[in-house]
């Protein structure tokens, strides 16, 4: 566990809580039955924050060996565990409060079910082609062709890609990133033939991006993109630029929060791909 810590680079006041609560009876109990249902109902999420985030520290230790049995390289695997420390950093920036939020436990299931790969500065997760539109899901949020979905059906492999808060988007480093994973996905992944990156977010939000400069890395992580699809609705833009969630002005606001305060029709969600040569 003392390389685990040394690893995660908690900050020191979470990692004296953390350490405190792992040292009282009864964790072993928890963790073992902490992401023990299928439908997001987690055990886990029942419990208080600092006892989410002491579990599902003494489970990455578990999961080390299981990410490693498949291949991972160790540094990638630290990087990728190092998504609990952001989110455990934001909860207590957020609340003064050590721990994570239920959202964060939930969003944790990708690393207890070895899904979730940290490659560089973005993450990445092995999954199948979902569209979020009436046919898909029984309400309208998404509109995509019909060309679209044929050439890429539901359910097709493919790469998801995630941003984390504040990730370095410099466009050398992010197709570095896709490089890196696409390998990996080959060597960990044999069987599957992905046929393309996915990525959902309000970063691909085309009124948006079209209204950043030249110079800015969300347009240019946005071009790397073909949009496929795109919706109105502002709720992860808001989300994003606004720690608790709420549209407001700020003493100090980057050019991004202004335009939200200033343009909130600029702001909605989107779909992206970028196809995959199998060849």
């Amino acid at each position: 566990m003392e390389r685990l810590f040394t690893e995660l680079q908690y900050p020191e006041h979470i990692e004296e809580a953390v350490k405190r609560k792992l040292s009282k009876p009864g964790i072993t109990e928890i963790a073992n039955a902490a992401y023990s249902d299928e439908q997001y109902d987690f055990p886990l999420c029942k419990r208080m924050p600092l006892t989410r985030l002491a579990v599902v520290t003494w489970l990455l230790h578990k999961k080390h060996g299981e990410y490693k049995r498949i291949g991972v390289p160790d540094t990638i695997i630290f990087d990728t565990f190092r998504d609990v420390t952001l989110r455990a950093t934001l909860y207590y920036r957020k609340t003064e409060k050590v721990g994570i939020s239920k959202e964060d436990v939930i969003w944790f299931r990708h690393i207890m079910n070895v899904n979730m790969f940290k490659v560089g500065v973005l993450q990445f997760q092995p999954f199948e082609m979902v569209y979020l539109d009436e046919e898909t899901i029984g309400e309208h949020y998404v509109t995509f062709s019909k060309e679209q979905k044929n050439s890429l059906p539901n359910g097709a492999p493919v790469i998801n890609c995630h941003i984390q808060r504040n990730a370095d988007l410099s466009l050398d480093r992010v197709t570095a990133s896709m490089n890196d994973a696409k390998e990996l996905f080959l060597r960990i992944f044999p069987e599957k033939r992905f046929q393309a990156f996915l990525c959902y977010s309000w970063l691909l939000y085309p009124q948006m991006t079209k209204n950043l400069s030249p110079e800015s890395r969300i347009k240019q992580f946005s071009h790397l993109f073909e949009i496929i699809g795109e919706s109105n609705d502002s709720e992860q833009a808001i989300e994003n630029l606004f720690d608790d969630g709420k549209r407001r002005e700020l003493p100090i606001m980057s050019s991004l929060q202004k335009m939200a305060i200033e343009h909130l029709d600029w702001f909605g969600f989107a779909c992206g791909i970028i196809k995959l040569n199998n060849n």
